[in-house]
């Protein structure tokens, strides 16, 4: 579960472990001999300025080991962690998962079945630099997947796409490339999409808890409430992740562009310099894009903007002297 790379960079007395649970401050790590119950090391809690450099699961750390537990000195170097804005109102943000080979996008290809939602998290793990595909569940419940597919082909391009029913199994085969000793792949989407159904299949066991879907509406009841990594039989680890409700977006101004990159190349290329590719006649955006497709384009960078804004004192600062402006220019047409 963890490599001896990073366990070179760790000096004895201290252990190298890889984080496998997180229980609001306690976590569980695993080592090349031990599981143990660690805690950060008071130094490390000190020099942390923000959420996002906390210990995440998947993440590889020093630890000092005191008898059967452990104080957790160092994180090590991250190949990249997947994130989102914390749901509190503060601007720190939340470390989902972190060292990925693969982050599966899971969505259920039933009546919880939504492009926009898709091309959100596609966006987040773009602009976080985490490889990702796109794992469509439940194609037991509807007749024809390959429309789903397709769908999810026309606006996502280039991604692995892999259709899979935990059930009976069908398409589990396609997980193979993925697989293997050192490799850590995830799935992240909302509740009750069948990722820890999914995850209960690859395990060949029920080990993390299901509930049948509603019957009124198709959709599954949210189960999993800690992100926990498991590792398969032949070496893969796995992290399962609760349901999210809410996802902002944050720094993901790069993830929009590479996301949307059809819509991006034609806005570049628009021969009306200043063009919002809103509701200016004969914009090439407007005619040829889908027009849903551009709107959720036109939504995801205005909040990308807007979440980065909320960071980067010196676009906050421009932002407050535009509308402070407005407002001037508004009592003067007043008076």
């Amino acid at each position: 579960m963890y490599t001896k790379s990073y366990s070179a960079l760790v000096k004895a007395p201290s252990v190298c472990g890889r984080i496998t649970a997180l229980n609001r401050n306690l976590y569980t790590v695993e080592t090349e001999n031990d599981e143990l119950r660690a805690q950060l090391l008071g130094a490390l809690r000190y020099d942390i300025a923000d959420q996002i450099d906390l210990p995440a699961v998947g993440d590889y750390v020093s630890l000092k080991v005191e008898g059967d537990s452990a104080l957790i000195e160092k994180v090590l170097p991250r190949k990249n962690v997947f994130a989102r804005r914390a749901i509190d109102g503060s601007y720190d943000m939340q470390a989902i998962a972190a060292n990925l080979d693969t982050l599966f996008i899971t969505v259920a290809v039933n009546r919880d079945f939504n492009i926009r939602r898709l091309e959100r998290y596609a966006v987040a793990a773009t602009a976080y630099g985490v490889p990702y595909a796109i794992a469509l569940t439940k194609i037991d419940l509807v007749e024809q997947p390959e429309l789903f597919i397709e769908e999810v082909r026309q606006a996502i391009f280039g991604t692995p796409i892999i259709a899979v029913c935990a059930i009976d199994k069908s398409g589990m085969e396609s997980l193979a490339p993925f697989r293997g000793p050192e490799r850590t792949i995830a799935f992240v989407g909302s509740s009750g999409v069948g990722k820890s159904t999914l995850i209960n299949s690859l395990m060949g066991a029920d080990i993390l808890a299901v509930k049948d879907i509603r019957s009124h509406d198709d959709r599954g009841r949210h189960t999993t409430t800690n992100r926990l990594l498991l590792r398969l039989a032949d070496g893969t680890s796995i992290i399962d992740t609760p349901g999210m409700r809410e996802f902002a977006l944050a720094d993901a101004g790069d993830g929009v562009e590479a996301t949307f990159q059809d819509v991006s190349t034609l806005a570049h290329q628009c021969r009306f310099r200043d063009c919002r590719h809103d509701t200016e006649p004969g914009c090439a955006v407007r005619e040829s894009v889908d027009q849903s497709r551009l709107a959720s384009w036109h939504k995801l960078g205005r909040e990308a903007a807007f979440e980065a804004r909320k960071t980067d004192p010196r676009a906050a600062a421009q932002e407050k002297a535009r509308w402070k402006a407005i407002h001037k220019a508004n009592r003067r047409r007043d008076w």
